[in-house]
């Protein structure tokens, strides 16, 4: 029943969290990240093998999803040019999206009008192949955030948010971008830095024979919130106080939090009712030693006459 963690376990589980805090902060794989994402795009460029794979299998230049003019730039849900640093954010790419006028097209069934069945898969590709771009995916259901400015003109709140954030921390909108892609975003290098952590955890319960949940959730929520804490610590020192929010890892720290708590309301209840059992145990023995005791104060009790008057009790023979 032991649940507290060794020297070991500490040490393990600050190592993971600092090597998930590298992974999601690199500058380094986020710039190859988006170079994967530029081949995918069919974007010239000197790429590596791998990342001539990857933008093979990723593949998404004329996708309905990027309505993008020569000397326009891309195109807008209203079919005027889009902000370029927001235009998945505008148009296309919320998973949860519906409908076609405020609200932008799904991405599912854009590409669905575009090229029937496969265009499902093809969708999937091109959503995948965005979480790798400097900019991020936009995180589902950001499409609710939906507005319009005073010229008609579709806009979303969150431009508005990370633009304030800019300002107030840099003095101007420069940071915008940034500040968007790091908060409000679905990025691959977030997904591998969250993705990692549960492998390594579960490498590390199996070379040491780690069966305790309460221990394996303890460890769990050290490392999972060393790594987004960390990040959010990182991306503030960056960003002049604006933390940087790891949106895939936020599900999975809840999860950790979660899985502690119930691990030790389940431990809990079994203390409890390894308890109550000792107690009964214990009333018992109580009970039996009482009935004894006053068993043998009566048998041996001394001669002589009661209190009653009735004359003297007899020994009962054994």
């Amino acid at each position: 029943m032991q649940s507290d963690l060794d020297p070991f376990d500490f040490c393990f589980a600050f190592a993971v969290g600092i090597v998930g805090i590298v992974i999601s902060t690199n500058e380094d794989i986020e710039s190859w990240l988006a170079r994967v994402h530029d081949a995918a795009s069919g974007r010239p460029g000197d790429y590596g093998v791998v990342q001539r794979m990857l933008g093979a299998l990723l593949y998404h230049k004329g996708d309905a999803l990027d309505v993008y003019s020569p000397g326009e730039g891309f195109v807008g849900r209203n079919g005027e040019r889009s902000y370029v640093m927001f235009h998945r954010l505008l148009f296309g790419h919320d998973m949860l999206a519906f409908g076609s006028g405020i609200m932008p097209y799904n991405p599912f069934a854009l590409m669905y009008e575009q090229k029937g069945l496969m265009g499902i898969l093809q969708a999937v590709r091109h959503l995948v192949a965005d979480t790798m771009s400097l900019q991020g995916l936009p995180m589902p259901g950001s499409s609710l955030l939906d507005t319009e400015r005073e010229n008609g003109k579709p806009w979303n709140r969150i431009i508005d948010w990370v633009q304030e954030l800019s300002v107030e921390s840099c003095g101007d909108k420069s940071r915008a971008q940034e500040i968007y892609s790091h908060m409000f975003t679905i990025r691959a290098q977030d997904i591998a830095s969250g993705g990692l952590i549960p492998v390594l955890n579960k490498a590390y319960f199996a070379a040491r024979s780690i069966e305790d949940p309460v221990r394996r959730a303890q460890i769990r929520l050290i490392d999972t919130g060393l790594a987004f804490f960390g990040q959010a610590a990182v991306g503030a020192a960056r960003q002049k106080g604006v933390p940087y929010i790891n949106v895939a890892m936020i599900p999975q720290l809840a999860k950790a939090y979660g899985g502690l708590i119930v691990a030790s309301s389940r431990r809990t209840r079994e203390l409890q009712s390894q308890t109550d059992a000792l107690c009964a145990s214990a009333s018992e023995q109580i009970t039996r030693h009482s009935l004894v005791s006053d068993m043998l104060s009566v048998s041996y009790a001394p001669c002589g006459p009661q209190e009653s008057g009735r004359g003297p009790i007899e020994l009962e023979e054994r």
